[in-house]
């Protein structure tokens, strides 16, 4: 009965974790979110190659911040998580609904626009908190993102 308790309560803190992650990407608050994640953390959203570790995850956020803020509206919604010890998995889907564009050099505030992804993550407790040890993500609707290796523009970082 108590590791039952013990891995509904890791599941709530999680899910809280997650949350937390979304939340700060959306803000752009992107200290706060690598503040989320393991020292060791690998970082894989497909476009952007594969991060090992804070130092290069913050270098992939820094270039991501460069290209402006999309205006967007976040909603994290599905968790499944499997917690077993101080290693826990856990995928989610993510609606990104996008409010404004930019054509020819000026934002353009349309409605509708969207994308539906999927995370896959791996979480580890260290000391007496949750942290993200692996971060992946990819859009599956409406236009699937392509996996490494077959878009030109998906190299690996090495």
């Amino acid at each position: 009965m108590i590791a039952r308790l013990q891995r509904l309560e890791d599941r709530e803190l999680i899910q809280a974790l997650h949350g937390a992650y979304v939340r700060h990407l959306a803000d752009r608050q992107w200290d706060d979110m690598l503040a989320l994640f393991s020292d060791d953390v690998v970082v894989d959203l497909g476009h952007d190659g594969i991060r090992r570790g804070r130092a290069e995850a913050a270098e992939m956020f820094d270039v991501i911040d460069s290209r402006g803020n999309p205006h967007a509206g976040y909603v994290l919604s599905s968790p499944v998580i499997d917690v077993t010890g101080d290693t826990a998995t856990g995928v989610w889907t993510l609606h990104r609904l996008t409010c404004e564009v930019t054509e020819m050099g000026r934002p353009l505030r349309v409605y509708g626009p969207w994308t539906e992804a999927r995370y896959a993550c791996e979480y580890r407790r260290i000391g007496e908190q949750w942290r993200i040890s692996n971060l992946r993500a990819r859009v599956v609707l409406p236009d699937p993102q392509q996996e490494h290796g077959t878009d030109d523009s998906a190299e690996e970082q090495q």
